[in-house]
């Protein structure tokens, strides 16, 4: 152990330690860059099926910088809002419907039921 030229214990445990939170900080990174990937897709395809402006406004309203649910559970939202749609429901229900947690099956049930 040489510790005039910094090899040492506490040297190596200390560059062992960045390189692991390189890692994690890396690997997040990846994640991140996948989820915002994700949730262009899913905005591309709402859009697609409805307007771009709806899109936007349903990204909007469900960011997840104005609710206290994660980025995954945004994700979800409009997973959720995407199924409505295609199944028909209207834009403004759509989107309504899916921020208040029912199953997405008993909103389209209900929906084709006419119910709603």
């Amino acid at each position: 152990m040489d510790r005039k030229n910094g090899i040492g214990g506490r040297q190596c445990r200390k560059g062992k330690v960045v390189l692991k939170l390189m890692a994690i900080m890396a690997e997040k990174g990846a994640r991140a860059k996948s989820q915002r990937r994700r949730e262009q897709e899913i905005l591309q395809r709402i859009a697609a099926m409805t307007s771009v402006e709806f899109a936007e406004q349903a990204a909007d309203v469900l960011d997840s910088r104005k609710h206290v649910y994660s980025f995954s559970a945004y994700l979800g939202l409009l997973e959720d809002l995407q199924m409505l749609t295609a199944a028909g429901v209207p834009n403004c229900l759509a989107l309504e419907a899916v921020q208040t947690c029912v199953p997405v099956e008993l909103i389209i049930a209900t929906w084709q039921s006419g119910k709603m």
